[in-house]
């Protein structure tokens, strides 16, 4: 499978005139060349690549890195193994992931590396990385079906007087024990005036009857993520409750009918947004409709109103769509969708009926 990538970063190399690409994050490494663990670092010219760890994952750099050369060194850094390898000619120019090299490892390489020439090319791994591939998509779909089927059984745990902590830890408990690898991101419980906060971290606050819970989770499948959220209501919702959720929900699904390729992130924003301002709710969702799902539960595209790059078919991304009143509460509904040439396919199969538990 990488050989297929290293192709398609080496025609990039040749469109923006560049002999190599020095790669050190985590996720565009494994992208790259396979390998699952940490502290690895890729350097790929337009004819070769080279993968460079430590001692700790000799042994797993072995079984998992393909169509690269490996360099184990016996001591020193990676910058300076990459150095003693040789494999940086004089004079050449070689881009490097400028949004997640330290000030303190670009000055070094520069040092390292006087007669190089350096490009920052941000985003490129990513842009690259977006569009999915099948064994991908199949990843995502399964790590999707494991987060929907731990949904259905932690309604079984939400409860007056069950603190969000724990169920917070019940949840991981489910995923964990239905196949996922582990938990996508730090999940959000977030009940009561609490789910106003879009970003709220489980608390000690206990569950109580009237209140709405939203709950944003999501478990992990061969590295790659799922995102979803569902709000329910801990008994009968109220009027104003059952108001703000068919709200979203209806915004939701306006975007999800209504995104495909060739559409700019901004413009499918706008689908979901507009709705919640015509109902008068527009200042409470502060927040972009969603964001590319992949080896990072935040990947590129992005649905938002500043995104004005086109969607492409096989990119994955959630929407999310909420309102958020500060003292009263909020409500998200987040899905996990592939982007098609016509629309797009739904992975998230949990129900988006209001539950009162």
């Amino acid at each position: 499978m990488n050989k297929k990538r290293l192709t398609k970063l080496r025609e990039e190399l040749k469109i923006q005139d560049l002999n190599a690409m020095l790669v050190r994050f985590g996720s565009n490494v494994r992208y790259l060349s396979g390998y699952t663990g940490s502290n690895g670092m890729c350097y790929v010219t337009r004819e070769d690549a080279w993968f460079f760890t430590d001692f700790r994952y000799k042994t797993q750099s072995a079984q998992e890195v393909k169509n690269m050369h490996i360099v184990v060194p016996q001591k020193g850094d990676l910058l300076s193994a990459i150095q003693n390898s040789g494999c940086v000619q004089s004079g050449a120019k070689v881009g490097f992931e400028g949004n997640h090299l330290s000030y303190e490892e670009y000055t070094k390489i520069t040092t390292l590396f006087p007669d190089t020439v350096f490009k920052d090319m941000s985003m490129l791994l990513e842009r690259l990385a977006s569009v999915k591939e099948q064994p991908e998509l199949d990843a995502l779909g399964e790590a999707a079906r494991i987060t929907d089927a731990a949904f259905s059984e932690l309604l079984n745990e939400i409860k007056p007087g069950v603190s969000e902590r724990q169920l917070d830890a019940k949840l991981s408990f489910i995923m964990k024990s239905l196949g996922s690898e582990k938990d996508s991101f730090d999940s959000i419980v977030a009940s009561g005036v609490n789910s106003s906060r879009p970003h709220h971290q489980p608390t000690d606050k206990l569950l109580q009857t009237g209140e709405l819970i939203t709950i944003d989770f999501g478990a992990m499948s061969k590295g790659y993520h799922a995102d979803i959220t569902r709000t329910v209501c801990l008994g009968k919702a109220t009027k104003k409750q059952h108001e703000i959720y068919h709200i979203v929900l209806q915004s939701q699904m306006a975007a999800i009918k209504g995104i495909r390729a060739g559409l700019t992130g901004k413009a499918v924003d706008a689908m979901s947004r507009d709705h919640i301002i015509s109902k008068g709710y527009g200042k409470y969702f502060g927040h972009g409709l969603g964001h590319g799902l992949g080896l990072e539960v935040h990947a590129e595209p992005r649905l938002s109103p500043k995104y004005e790059k086109k969607l492409k078919v096989n990119q994955v991304v959630t929407i999310e769509p909420g309102i958020y009143i500060p003292e009263w509460g909020g409500v998200r509904i987040e899905d996990d969708v592939i982007i098609t040439k016509t629309g797009c396919i739904n992975l998230t199969t949990a129900t988006k009926k209001l539950l009162e538990l």
